[in-house]
């Protein structure tokens, strides 16, 4: 079993979340509070916040400053948000069988994608992928099944359960740089290339949620956040500045925490 360093001192903390982010040490300062109650928290790379709450998704600045507001009363609760390409959100409504792709400012850039016409509408799980495609979980042959922007398939993976040999229940899965990870809480998190081949089992088990960086994974398990390196596979507990949380996620110079009745972002300070 991999060991966990702790890690106690504000510079080091953020030394750790912000690897690529190279200043002289410094601390995390409150930068904005988005009051609410909130079901869901993501992010993306140029720090814009989206919160979903019910059929509702808020996307504030990296500031806390409201920019744009979708609702679709009619699909019913946000079950799945991707937001790893800002220019192509993903909204995923699985009790529906629906896909729905937003642009950077809310707005539809298409009709919803009926996952009944491709024959995957029982799917339970959806992402984004590269050159305007997505990834699809279809849990009746355990398969992964990716499609390009024409919804022309590409690729896909043969049954998971036998290339794992056990059987899986996925909550999440997430691309990036060209692979792509499958978290299952009871396993961990499956790893396929772009093609859908299945190439190892990164084994952290019992996490809530995986947010996938190009420096590491990291799992939020309990009130903890552990960062895994995809480089030296080593695992490292970050402390970090709440105990009472619902969720966290962290984009290059800032740290945001969903907690009961509101957003709280941490940037550095200057």
């Amino acid at each position: 079993m991999l060991s966990f360093v702790r890690m106690r001192s504000w510079s080091v903390i953020v030394s750790m979340l912000l690897f690529s982010f190279m200043v002289p040490a410094q601390e995390l300062v409150v930068e904005g509070v988005i009051m609410g109650e909130f079901d869901y928290l993501s992010t993306d790379h140029i720090g814009r916040v989206y919160l979903a709450k019910g059929h509702e998704l808020f996307m504030y600045s990296s500031k806390g400053d409201l920019r744009y507001q979708f609702s679709d009363l009619s699909r019913g609760v946000i079950a799945q948000l991707d937001s790893r390409n800002p220019m192509k959100l993903l909204l995923f409504y699985p009790d529906y069988g629906e896909i729905t792709f937003l642009d950077n400012t809310l707005s539809r850039t298409r009709d919803n994608v009926k996952l009944s016409t491709i024959n995957l509408e029982l799917a339970r799980l959806a992402c984004t992928s590269f050159d305007n495609g997505f990834w699809v979980y279809d849990p009746v042959s355990f398969r992964l099944v990716r499609f390009d922007q024409g919804l022309n398939m590409t690729n896909e993976s043969s049954n998971i359960n036998q290339l794992v040999g056990a059987e899986i229940e996925p909550s999440q899965m997430v691309e990036q740089d060209n692979l792509l990870y499958m978290h299952d809480p009871k396993h961990g998190v499956f790893v396929f290339d772009s093609f859908g081949t299945y190439l190892k089992l990164i084994p952290i088990q019992g996490a809530v949620r995986i947010r996938a960086r190009p420096n590491g994974l990291f799992f939020q398990v309990g009130n903890k956040l552990i960062k895994y390196d995809l480089f030296n596979f080593e695992q490292t507990e970050i402390e970090l500045p709440v105990s009472d949380f619902k969720s966290v996620s962290i984009e290059t110079d800032r740290l945001f925490v969903l907690q009961k009745d509101r957003v709280v972002i941490y940037a550095l300070s200057k």
